[in-house]
Formats: structure tokens, sequence, C-alpha cells
């Protein structure tokens, strides 16, 4: 069942601050701990933090559970809440430079499916790039919307972000610091597969920068 809007936001949202040491991780990872049962035993600084969500109410002393307005979406909320601590645990400051911090926190969140946060992480910088680079990141932007549609049924609209990104990435060729060249021939087939009916297209291994090839 798909997250209602405000709340598929509030956790992206949270899911990007919480890439920095922080309360905004500190909450994620409670309300991942949270999830795994319906009634949950929390620390008082935890309840604190997840009640200050919004989604949560007292259950007894020491305990939590969701809202009754919010307990139909618990196992999406906890799945992708779970896949979202798993993208922050899995990334690690590589000692990057410029560009390619962002590029690398995107490729994780994409490789753990969480496509639409790569869409807000990128979108704001986006805005400020200059060209090519701001072609470049469009493009990127474009696929990840595009798997982010076909995760939720919608393949024609899938089909249809990924050629307009398939393009922006080829026309801005090396502006990124990542293999372009290698992800486009990947993306390829990705989108030769959506023109079928019912054609799987898997999203590829989404790059990540440092890993170039000659």
């Amino acid at each position: 069942m798909p997250l209602p809007l405000p709340v598929r936001n509030r956790l992206a949202e949270l899911a990007l601050e919480a890439f920095e040491p922080g309360q905004a991780r500190a909450t994620l990872l409670a309300l991942e701990r949270a999830l795994r049962a319906d009634v949950s035993e929390v620390g008082t600084e935890d309840a604190g933090r997840l009640l200050a969500l919004g989604w949560f109410e007292p259950a007894a002393p020491g305990r939590v559970r969701l809202l009754g307005a919010y307990r139909a979406h618990g196992p999406s909320l906890a799945a992708r809440a779970a896949r979202a601590a798993s993208a922050v645990r899995d990334w690690g400051d590589r000692g990057l430079e410029g560009m390619e911090p962002l590029l690398d926190r995107a490729a994780i969140l994409a490789r753990h499916g969480l496509f639409f946060e790569v869409h807000e992480l990128l979108e704001p910088v986006w805005f400020r790039a200059a060209e090519p680079v701001r072609t470049a990141l469009q493009g990127v932007i474009q696929v990840a919307v595009a798997f982010h549609h076909l995760e939720n049924g919608n393949r024609e609209g899938a089909r249809s972000l990924l050629t307009l990104g398939v393009a922006k990435l080829a026309e801005a060729g090396t502006a990124l610091p990542i293999d372009t060249r290698a992800w486009l021939a990947e993306l390829r087939p990705a989108l030769a597969a959506l023109a079928t009916a019912d054609g799987a297209a898997p999203a590829p291994r989404w790059p990540r920068p440092g890993t170039r090839r000659p």
C-alpha cells in the first residue's frame, strides 16, 4: 500500500538528513526499531523522537504504537524505514570531493530502492547547477523518477521518464564524475524492456563516483 504523501515526504526528508550524525539519524533508527512490532518498547528519548513525528501514540509506559490512521500503512512504512536505515548504515565518507559525495549518497539510496529520495536529494542542486552538469543531473533525476514510477506500477510513466533521462545523460557526456557510458549501456536494455507489454526492467546497478572505467 503506497504511503500517504505527507508520510512519504517526511520519511524522505528524515532519510536525507540522517546521512549526517544527529537527531535525524537517531529518529530514523528508532523508527526502524519501533516498526518491527505493532507495540514496541522504546527508551524515553526514542519515545520522544517518535511521538514528535506525529505518527505514534503512547501504548503503555515505555511503549508506543502507530496511531490508528497510520496502522494500515504500517508494513509499507516499516519496509521503507528499514531500507532508509540500511542506506544510511551502508554509506560512509570515502573522502570524495566536489559533487562526488552527493552522487555517492544518491547511489546508495538508489541501490536500496529509494528512488524518490534520490530525486529529493539531487533536485535542489540541479536547480543551481550550470551546464553541462545541469543537464546531466536532470538525466539522473529522470532515471530515478522512472524507477520510482515503475515501483508503483506506472510502466508508461517509467518508460517516458527513462527515455528522457537516457537522452539527457547521453547529451551531457562526461559532465559528472561517474561512469555514464557504462550506465547508459545498462539503462538502454531496461528502456527496451519497458517498451514491451510485460518485459521486466529491473534497475541497473547505480554508479558510484570513483569507479569510472578508463
